[in-house]
């Protein structure tokens, strides 16, 4: 019997492997017609049965191996390749088994990519231009020494003043630095900010020991606004000096914003097409301008003497004159009398300082094609603008020809200026309501794949600020001027503030800096 059973099994397998070794062949009933011949490897006719009905189709053998390896298993524990292809093929749950490529291949080109960074930085200097100081009144004139300076006399000339005062060319610096946070790199946040330098502009004027040019700061008094006055700096009858205008500028900004990609493309559209990535921001911005604008000027008095003649009265009651007598000639100055060589120092300081805390919103886009790279932002911000104002004057003298009286007699200062004075001195606050868009386009060359090096241009606009200029009142209350013939006087009209007058602010020119992603 285990004979028996034994045969059956021998029997089977040598069936099957018979089956096994033959391509499998359709099913047709005797006399039908034998079905075309396939037209390709991957085709398979179907041919009507008799009746009508189709004969059952079976796939064609997938081969997946090198010629004389269709499955890729390599020899067979000695017994060579397998004796055709198989199916379904031999992979896990019938997948086919992964083959390489065929040497000297190569993915197709599938276009520009626009690789999203886990982390971006960027880093730049700044060669910006700012609005230049409005000065709507004259600062500083000049004339025959006969007109004082006088605004309206034939020979008087402006040198400082009824123009605006530029600042040339501002270095400065931006840095910023952000991070997506999630798998997909949609979401995540950046951080920056920029400073500018202090950059100033300073005008300097001197006269000779003998007064010459004439030197004066115009004004307007309150006793009549249309008939000008003037505080004489230099002149041959009073004596030689100078004056040194300073004006600057600085600006300071930090923001820090959430950021969704809203769009990037991905490859496959075609080796030259254009790949582009577009984000959107939104946080908070804060932006300061600090500026100032002061005027110093120093005059050494060489006011001529007062020649006193000298007489006296003879017999019979005859005066005769002996002789003169130089006597100085005493200046005025905040209620005492100082002489020739004094000096006196006259200071007038505004200073003003904006802070900004703004809403902010953006959209910035990316465009790469090759290894040129266009970068473009744009943003606007809106908010709260709170103005600083401080306005400071002092005016002092030395004067030797009082040392017998103490030295404290010798030297001496007080408050108020020539434009501030104790009218409007001191510290002042405003609030404005002011908005901010700001624009940037820089073109980049993408040295690697995550270095590019960047040149653009940038323009931020301001619609309301105070700058120290503006706060300049040229209608001035004489009587408050310490170096003043008039000072002290009580029947004079009081002086008015010109306070927060309001411009606006812009800032604008070149950047050149790298971006950095990884």
């Amino acid at each position: 019997m285990r004979k028996g059973f034994l045969g059956s099994i021998a029997a089977v397998a040598a069936g099957a492997g018979a089956a096994w070794g033959q391509s499998p062949m359709p099913v047709s009933p005797a006399g039908d017609p034998p079905p075309p011949a396939a037209v390709g490897p991957a085709e398979t006719r179907v041919v009507p049965a008799s009746g009508g009905v189709p004969a059952p189709v079976i796939m064609p053998p997938l081969q997946v191996g090198p010629p004389g390896d269709p499955q890729g298993l390599g020899p067979v524990i000695g017994a060579g390749p397998p004796p055709g292809p198989m199916y379904p093929p031999p992979g896990p749950y019938g997948a086919p088994v992964f083959q390489p490529a065929p040497p000297g291949t190569q993915a197709p080109d599938l276009g520009p990519k626009i690789h999203a960074p886990h982390v971006w930085a960027s880093a730049d200097y700044l060669l910006w231009f700012a609005k230049s100081q409005p000065v709507r009144f004259p600062l500083l004139t000049t004339s025959a020494p006969t007109d004082f300076g006088l605004l309206g006399r034939p020979s008087t000339l402006v040198l400082v003043g009824d123009k605006d005062l530029g600042y040339n060319s501002i270095s400065g610096y931006r840095l910023f630095a952000g991070a997506f946070f999630d798998c997909d790199r949609r979401w995540g946040a950046e951080v920056g900010g920029f400073q500018t330098e202090t950059k100033s502009n300073i005008t300097f004027y001197q006269s000779t020991s003998g007064g010459i040019p004439t030197l004066a700061r115009p004004v307007l008094s309150t006793t009549d606004p249309r008939l000008p006055a003037s505080l004489l700096i230099s002149n041959p009858g009073l004596g030689f000096g100078s004056v040194l205008i300073d004006t600057s500028t600085r600006a300071f900004g930090a923001e820090a914003s959430g950021v969704l990609n809203i769009f990037r493309s991905v490859p496959g559209c075609g080796p030259k097409a254009w790949a582009c990535s577009f984000d959107v921001l939104a946080g908070y911005r804060y932006f300061e301008l600090d500026e100032k604008l002061d005027i110093s000027s120093a005059t050494t008095l060489s006011v001529p003497n007062t020649i006193v003649p000298q007489f006296v009265t003879g017999a019979f009651g005859v005066v005769t004159q002996t002789g003169t007598t130089a006597v100085p000639t005493p200046v005025n100055f905040a209620g005492i009398q100082i002489f020739s060589p004094a000096t006196v120092q006259v200071i007038d300081s505004f200073k003003v300082r904006n802070e900004m805390h703004l809403g902010q919103v953006g959209l910035r886009g990316e465009i790469r094609r090759g290894w040129m790279s266009l970068f473009f932002t744009g943003k606007f911000a809106a908010g709260l603008n709170h103005e600083i104002l401080e306005i400071n004057g002092a005016s002092g003298f030395s004067d030797i020809s009082r040392l017998g009286a103490g030295p404290s007699a010798a030297l001496g200062t007080t408050i108020g200026g020539l434009l501030a004075t104790s009218t409007n001195i001191g510290k002042y606050v405003n609030d404005e309501f002011v908005i901010m868009p700001e624009a940037n386009l820089s073109l980049g060359i993408n040295l690697t794949r995550s270095v590019a090096m960047t040149v653009g241009y940038n323009f931020l606009y301001i619609n309301r600020v105070a700058r120290p200029g503006s706060q300049i009142n040229p209608v001035v209350d004489i009587s408050t001027v310490p170096f003043s013939g008039s000072f002290g006087a009580t029947n004079l009209p009081a002086g008015f503030k010109n306070l927060f007058a309001q411009d606006d602010f812009w800032l604008m020119g070149l950047n050149f800096g790298f971006n950095f992603r990884y």
